[in-house]
């Protein structure tokens, strides 16, 4: 009896100790990094600000976040300055979001990703975001509606990698990106809106400069160009050819596959010629005309109708992405897969690829018509 009791006891013990450990840490789940200015306005050299989100347990109100804020040489230098301004070990094991903004990501942004990389407390599946705006102001910003602003964009980037509405960005897979040189990463996009936090595109990268973006209602017609895709929705406006008149139909639950074909690798080549088929089929949830594609040539028309439309917009895509001289859509990696590797260096890419002749083609096949009466 005694020693069951004492082993309860200790057991108790035990329990408080740990209990008493974790409150005297803290748990970072967010960061935001951006430019620092002096004052007259110009952005810092040397130094940027940084904030954290750190969530609280809290008590009849539910948890709640402190925000610390400091300028600073480094992100490893912030976290020193947090620490020692707080009553807690900052710890970011828990670290989520990396949020950077915009006009600091202008400069190139691998130099901070560098601090967390070699940071063996830092998971590789941290998400990287760019803001469109002051990333830290973002996030030091009070949402009424959101008690924990980091969880609020966690949460919202994991709902749209779901529906390919962002791509899927850890700092694992974008260093993976920035040493290849067929491939230029890709990121999140995201601002704030009146009391809230958006998606605003997707970030286009030159290595590890910003260099342009997708809009959010372009974002899963990207993603169609980028990579096999599923459970995607889209809303295409599209010309019926029989009348001649518009309409529009909203597909979902999209299946999409990509295919690249390298027509012409020669080295000698600066006009290379690439063809992408993208095969896509899905259901239609609404639809603006007046057809009821019980006859089979009216199903026909309608998949060669859509098929022109949303070629129209990945065409649209590809020449944006060209203009900006980045090759996010991995182009590259399938001209480095037919030639040498010292054909592929000769090749001179960056210079190539901008004048590259990319042409798409799209096969649209409607699995389910819905119930129209």
């Amino acid at each position: 009896m005694r020693k069951s009791t004492f082993l309860i006891l200790l057991c108790l013990l035990t329990g408080c100790s740990v209990q008493q450990q974790i409150d005297k840490v803290g748990m970072t789940d967010t960061v935001a990094i951006d430019a620092a200015y002096d004052s007259k306005g110009n952005p810092s050299e040397t130094e940027m600000s940084v904030a954290a989100s750190i969530p609280k347990a809290g008590g009849l109100q539910g948890r709640t976040v402190e925000i610390v804020q400091t300028t600073a040489s480094s992100p490893k230098e912030a976290r020193a300055i947090f620490t020692r301004k707080s009553d807690k070990a900052l710890v970011i094991g828990q670290l989520r979001c990396l949020l950077i903004g915009k006009e600091l990501a202008k400069q190139g942004i691998f130099r901070l990703l560098d601090s967390y990389r070699r940071d063996s407390a830092v998971g590789e599946r941290l998400k990287i975001v760019i803001v469109s705006g002051n990333s830290v102001d973002l996030l030091t910003k009070k949402y009424p509606q959101h008690g924990l602003i980091g969880t609020k964009i966690n949460l919202m980037l994991e709902q749209q990698f779901k529906t390919h509405e962002a791509p899927n960005i850890t700092l694992y897979s974008f260093v993976r990106d920035y040493y290849d040189d067929s491939v230029d990463p890709v990121v999140p996009l995201i601002m704030i809106k009146k009391d809230d936090v958006e998606m605003d595109g997707i970030a286009l990268m030159k290595k590890d400069r910003y260099v342009g973006k997708i809009p959010s209602d372009q974002a899963v017609f990207f993603e169609m160009l980028h990579k096999n895709a599923d459970n995607g929705t889209i809303h295409i406006d599209f010309i019926e050819h029989s009348t001649g008149k518009k309409e529009s139909a909203l597909i979902s639950a999209i299946d999409s596959k990509r295919m690249v074909q390298v027509l012409s690798a020669n080295e000698d080549d600066e006009h290379l010629k690439i063809n992408i088929l993208v095969k896509l089929d899905g259901i239609i949830l609404e639809y603006s005309g007046m057809k009821t594609f019980s006859e089979k040539e009216e199903r026909l028309a309608l998949n060669e109708d859509l098929s022109k439309a949303i070629q129209t917009q990945l065409e649209a895509i590809i020449r944006l992405v060209q203009r900006t001289g980045a090759d996010n859509l991995g182009i590259g990696t399938y001209v480095q897969n037919q030639v040498s590797y010292g054909k592929w260096k000769s090749l001179h890419w960056d210079d190539i690829y901008p004048h590259a002749n990319i042409q798409v083609n799209v096969e649209t096949q409607i699995r389910d018509y819905g119930m129209i009466r």
